[in-house]
């Protein structure tokens, strides 16, 4: 045997002996071993390399090995045996990923001879063999061009005949859809195999058999993705075949839904423009006999609808009108009543319940198919629903009464989508009530009523208000029908009934009380999506009700619910335990902070849940994540009915303690104490001393934690220290300072300690000698967290409280300690730490200084006597005037004679720091003095004649500015309006700094903020002024919609559309700040907004698109780099449709909107496609119907982020790192795509994902849940 074979493990004279046996298990055996073989040797390299290959090169074997088992396989492709056959197939599969172009060649052709043969056994093996190899062999390899053109041409001549077999041909129409997706780059370099191939599946489309038709639709599909000029041509067979009706306008009809789906959508929204593409669908719904075709045109609606939203927009009228008539559709079934009548008549209840003993006895009639056309109707109305919640009132006007007219419907696949249909319209509702509550700014939930009193009556919710009890009638109903796909359906529907509303069910809560009761009680183990769904929709309804509502079926409730608790399936658990907690916050809720009383009769129900709820947490057999619920459970029972439970703690609190003690429930054992403690309701001695004996365990658990911040030990550690107060004792106290001392650098670690030094003052000796060298420490750190500088000035803040005049012991401590930072008296630059440290210490001072004003003459005289004294160093005088500007901002200091003078004269010290530190303070001086100071500071800028010494006032003044409270600003606003205003006539044309701008707008901002009737209209003079005018009022206006009050709305409202009509402006900066401004308004005060939405959406999106008048080539030595001005303005563009989706998805147009987070995700940009990926993440928790029929598009620019970076001799870590990082963001958006979606809506998606995370390297996004 050759060398060159050597990979191969089989003997080949023996192989080749082997399947020439008469016995076909030998030959079975020996095409096993040599597929073995085949796919070891195959697998190491992929069938799309990097190279083109070529003749004699990258094959599994030797040239006579390759030719002898070539032609022994083909040979047996005839063989008797059908399992010798199939494995030939695989074989023959295998060696076509790696085998020279001749045997190759060779394969194919013995092939397409056996798909001609008349004998219709082999014609079908090596039609499933031909299928094979061009699923496997390489597409880059060098004669694949011939390959595929041999194939298609020999499949198109075989299609087209008109004797053809009808299955034969949808087989061979099958590999044909195979080749134009795995080589479109072949065949669109091909005019004429693409010419020829459109030509042939037109004639198949408008002649062939109908099953033939319906398997050339794909390979149509595929056809157009490789050559979308192809389109063109097929324009013309399309409007000719939907106008001869019959089965020619079904199939075309058909055609144009899969050109939808596919890359041609764009395509068929300029068709459904340019013809009456909808018209002739519509046509094809009149002949109610030919139920496929009236079928197949609603499907292919429904895919228009979700596809071409904008194109559909003119016929959404007519299409909800015709699908309302064709929901309807039962002509073997005759209704009394009108539809939309939705009888509330308790008097007709026997008559329905004849409707659905017909629909029990399994009503049955073979020959109505009318269910088919049902069943689309209701599925393009769920569409409808789905993608224009801009017209979701008019829905509940239009289609709400009679899909609950449709509940009742006998086909159990029709009535599904019916409720699937219900769903989509209360998933919106929910949508829209959450952002007009955010809108109006309305958050506080009506408990009695479940909604809000004051929703406008053309509101979603008015009229979901309005139909709300025919609806949960309707659904009720339903509750006692065998099925066990309606009956979790109607409970999730309840469940989103109540969620929608905030509650409602008031009048209906007997009714739906009893139906969940019967309805627990009848499931077991063998319907577990029932259980679920009835928990589910329980924890939802007690969550959204007070107890009155279904008092006297509380018990039967809670022992229901109880019993679930006891189920095998962890799921069930989990929403027993949820239906309990549900039950626990809503006997006794506390509103406003405060406890509601207890009704005694009510306590009944809270034992049987404490009951279950030790009785699992005691048992160590169940499952740690079932006890976790169960502790949440048992929080909330001792939360809200903590003092009924007095004589339960004995048992109880030792269990939580260990459940402290264990790491797999520690985090949530730390978050129910915490709740436990800071809630009023457990008290007495027993309590207490539980409180005492587990701060160590918490201390434990905040040492053990590895999460980032340690924010629930932390928290639950304050609250049980605010709890005990006073009594804590002392050597208890001394322990938890000794605990905290190496974790000072957590700031809540510092508002604990001055909670201890505030209760506990005989701690101060502890603290001194273990926390305060802790904390001077950090406060000359390097690179302190500035999170930390509060805590940090509030712990001295605290420590002087108790002895004030410690001030002068600690002021000259914190000194000293941030001077051995300075090197030779230098202020450190950013390489050596920065000035943070600085800035913190002055902070601390000022603190203590605020405590200490008995002590505040001295300490200012020190500070005075540094930036007086000629020797001392740029650090001392640097941190001097920060502490000085500190004290002064709250303590007038115009009276310390010559101080404020001095400090002026630093504007013109050398060192750029400090001068910056003499704006600071001279800006806080001012705030306390205002009467003396400030006057000399506005000179000092009207006077200014150079530009440095200009910007370092300006920057005083918007200390002023912003740390001068409101009423004090309005009055002083005139003095400082037109200094901010003297220097851009200086500019010219040209904006100006940034920073300068930004201090400016700052200023300015907060002034309008102060007295906007004064100040607003100004700015908008300023509109038709020069782009600079432009850039500060952009820049300024965007303070007034930061401001919180809603005082000055009123002033803003008329002005606003007139501010951001410069999202229109020629400038891209001033463009860029008007964003800004729009987000902020937004986010702020969407209510000015809102109904400008429709102008100010197409500005917005503009901005998303890359302009290349604004890019250009930077040469940085030997490479070209592109620079994108536009990008920031894109970035913004973004970020601000992100709070869009917030506030006004009902106001969006979402058709745009996701075209523009689809080009996001397309973009060579990671900063955009980061915001992209975001974007399409919260849009399809919002509207997932618009996101999921565009996640095979959106397949390619997932693949091109996940896939890794290729090293090279330049590849930098960071490089690696920023790919991983996007990596990563693209998994956490894809695989909560994923689940949310099905391998049917989007299979592209779902196979890419799925391959994703099947590999180890993304296994820990299995369970990713966003």
């Amino acid at each position: 045997m050759s060398s060159a074979n050597k990979g191969l493990s089989v003997s080949l004279p023996k192989t080749l002996e082997s399947m020439k046996s008469v016995d076909p298990d030998v030959r079975l055996m020996a095409l096993i071993d040599l597929s073995k073989d085949l796919t070891r040797l195959t697998a190491t390299s992929p069938a799309t390399n990097a190279q083109t290959r070529r003749p004699g090169v990258d094959s599994y074997s030797d040239d006579y090995t390759e030719t002898a088992l070539t032609d022994m396989v083909l040979k047996l492709v005839n063989d008797t045996n059908a399992e010798v056959k199939n494995t030939t197939v695989t074989c023959l599969a295998l060696m076509a990923r790696k085998t020279k172009t001749e045997r190759l060649t060779k394969i194919v052709d013995e092939l397409l001879a056996g798909v001609s043969d008349k004998e219709e056994e082999k014609r079908g093996i090596c039609t499933l063999a031909l299928k094979q190899v061009i699923s496997e062999m390489p597409v880059d390899m060098y004669s694949a061009g011939a390959l595929v053109n041999k194939v298609v041409t020999n499949i198109l001549g075989t299609v087209g005949q008109p004797d053809v077999n009808a299955q034969h041909a949808s087989e061979l129409l099958q590999i044909l859809a195979d080749i134009y997706t795995r080589f479109p780059f072949l065949i669109a370099h091909n005019s004429h195999l693409a010419s020829s191939s459109l030509d042939s599946l037109i004639h198949v489309l408008s002649s062939a058999r109908p099953s033939v038709r319906k398997r050339a639709i794909p390979a149509l599909v595929a056809l157009v993705a490789a050559t979308p000029t192809s389109f063109d041509k097929l324009r013309e067979a399309i409007v000719s075949g939907l106008q001869v009706g019959g089965e020619t306008s079904r199939v075309w009809t058909t055609a144009v839904a899969g050109l939808a789906k596919g890359s041609a959508v764009a395509k068929v929204g300029g068709l459904i423009v340019e013809h009456d593409l909808i018209g002739l669908a519509l046509k094809q719904t009149e002949d109610l006999d030919d139920s496929d075709a009236v079928e197949a045109s609603l499907v292919a609606l429904e895919i228009l609808v979700l596809r071409c939203p904008t194109e559909m927009s003119p016929y959404i009228g007519a299409l909800t009108s015709k699908a309302l008539e064709l929901v309807r559709y039962d002509p073997n079934y005759v209704e009394l009543d009108d539809d939309d009548d939705v009888d509330m008549d308790d008097d007709n209840d026997d008559d329905e319940d004849d409707d659905d003993d017909f629909a029990e006895d399994g009503y049955s009639d073979d020959e109505d198919v009318s269910w088919k056309i049902r069943r689309a109707a209701a599925k393009l109305i769920a569409s409808l629903i789905g993608t224009r919640i801009d017209l979701l009132v008019d829905f509940y006007k239009t289609i709400a009464l009679t899909l609950i007219s449709r509940i009742s419907e006998r086909e159990e696949s029709v009535r599904l989508e019916v409720l699937n249909a219900l769903e989509t319209l209360l998933r919106q509702t929910a949508t829209a009530r959450n952002a007009d509550l955010y809108a109006g700014g309305r958050n506080k939930r009506k408990r009695s009523e479940g909604m809000d009193e004051d929703a406008p009556e053309d509101s979603a919710i008015s009229q979901l208000s309005a139909i709300r009890a025919q609806l949960v009638k309707a659904l009720l109903k339903q509750v006692a029908t065998k099925s066990l796909t309606t009956r979790p359906q109607v409970f999730n529907l309840l469940r989103q009934i109540t969620e929608a509303l905030g509650g409602g069910l008031d009048s209906e809560a007997d009714a739906v009380s009893t139906a969940a009761l019967a309805t627990l009680k009848s499931s077991d183990s063998t319907t577990p999506a029932l259980t679920i769904a009835v928990l589910s929709f329980l924890a939802a309804f007690f969550m959204q009700h007070p107890a009155k509502a279904y008092a006297s079926h509380l018990n039967d409730l809670t022992d229901a619910v109880v019993g679930s608790a006891h189920d095998k399936l962890q799921r069930v658990n989990f929403e027993a335990f949820a239906a309990a907690s549900a039950i626990a916050q809503s006997i006794r809720p506390i509103e406003r902070g405060a406890l509601t009383p207890m009704n005694p009769s009510l306590e009944p129900p809270v034992q049987t849940i404490l009951s279950i709820t030790i009785e699992v947490l005691s048992n160590t057999s169940v499952d740690a994540t079932v006890r976790e619920k169960a502790l949440v459970t048992l929080g909330d029972l001792l939360v809200h009915e903590g003092d009924v439970l007095t004589t339960s703690y004995e048992s109880a609190l030792p269990i939580i303690s260990t459940r402290l003690a264990s790491e797999n429930t520690a985090a949530t054992a730390v978050q129910v104490i915490g709740r436990i403690a800071e809630s009023d309701t457990c008290t007495g001695t027993e309590f207490n001393k539980w409180l005492l004996d587990i701060v160590p365990e918490v201390l434990n658990a905040l040492r053990r934690t590895k999460r980032a911040g340690k924010v629930a030990e932390f928290t639950c550690l304050q609250d049980i220290l605010a709890r005990l107060g006073t009594t804590l004792p002392a050597d208890e106290v001394q322990g938890i300072v000794r605990d905290l001392a190496s974790l000072v650098d957590y700031p809540p670690a510092l508002s604990i300690l001055g909670l201890i030094l505030a209760n506990q003052p005989a701690s101060r000796s502890t603290i001194d000698d273990t926390i305060l060298p802790q904390v001077l420490e950090l406060l000359s750190g390097l690179s302190i967290n500035l999170a930390s500088i509060e805590p940090i000035a509030a712990f001295f803040s605290a420590y002087v409280e108790g002895d004030i005049d410690s001030a002068t012991r600690l002021v000259p401590l914190l000194v000293s300690n941030v001077g051995k930072l300075a090197k030779q008296g230098a202020i450190p630059d950013a390489t050596s730490g920065g000035t943070s440290a600085y800035t913190a210490t002055a902070s601390c001072i000022g603190a203590i200084v605020g405590k200490s004003q008995r002590n505040l003459a001295g300490v200012v005289a020190a500070f005075q006597k540094t930036i007086r004294s000629a020797k001392a160093t740029d650090s001392d005088v640097y941190l001097a005037l920060l502490s000085i500007g500190e004290i002064g901002r709250t303590t007038d200091l115009s009276s310390v004679s010559g101080l404020f003078e001095k400090v002026l004269e630093l504007f013109g010290h050398k060192s750029e720091e400090v001068r910056s530190a003499v704006a600071f303070a001279a800006g806080n001086m001012a705030v306390a003095s205002s009467d003396r100071i400030l006057p000399v500071l506005v000179q000092e800028l009207s006077n200014a004649k150079d530009g440095p010494t200009r910007v370092l006032l300006l920057h005083a003044l918007k200390e002023v500015i912003l740390h001068t409270s409101g009423s004090k600003l309005e009055v002083l606003a005139d003095k400082l309006w037109a200094p901010l205003f003297a220097d851009q006539e200086a500019l010219g044309d040209d904006l100006g700094d940034d920073g300068i701008r930004n201090v400016k707008a700052a200023c300015i901002g907060k002034l309008t903020t102060a007295a906007p009737g004064k100040f607003l209209p100004q700015l908008q003079a300023l509109l038709k002024s020069k782009p600079r005018d432009k850039a500060i009022v952009a820049a300024s206006v965007r303070y007034a919609f930061i401001d919180p009050s809603s005082a000055n709305d009123d002033v803003l409202a008329p002005l606003i559309g007139d501010f951001l009509s410069l999202l229109k402006d020629d400038n891209v900066i001033v463009r860029r700040l008007s964003l800004a401004s729009l987000s902020a308004a937004i986010q702020n005060k969407p209510h000015l907004v809102i109904d400008r939405l429709a102008s100010l959406q197409p500005l917005l999106y503009a901005e998303t698109e890359i302009k290349p008048e604004l890019q250009r080539q930077v040469q940085m030595g030997p490479f070209k780099v592109t620079e994108d001005d536009g990008l920031e303005n894109r970035k913004a563009a973004y970020e601000t449709m992100y709070i869009l989706l917030g506030t006004a998805l009902g106001k969006l147009d979402i058709a745009t909107f996701t075209d523009r987070v689809v080009a996001a995700i397309n973009e060579k940009v990671n900063e955009i496609r980061v915001i992209g990926l975001m974007l399409l993440l919260r849009l399809a928790q919002l509207a997932p119907s618009t996101v999921t029929v565009r996640l095979d598009d959106l397949t390619p620019a997932f693949k091109e982020i996940v896939k890794d970076i290729e090293v090279k001799d330049d590849t930098v870590r960071h490089d690696l790192e920023r790919k991983e990082e996007m990596q990563r963001s693209a998994l956490r958006t894809a695989v909560p795509l994923y689940k949310m979606s099905t391998a049917t809506q989007a299979p592209a998606f779902h196979a890419f994902v799925a391959g994703l995370l099947q590999a180890d390297k993304w296994k820990e996004y299995r369970d990713y849940e966003a």
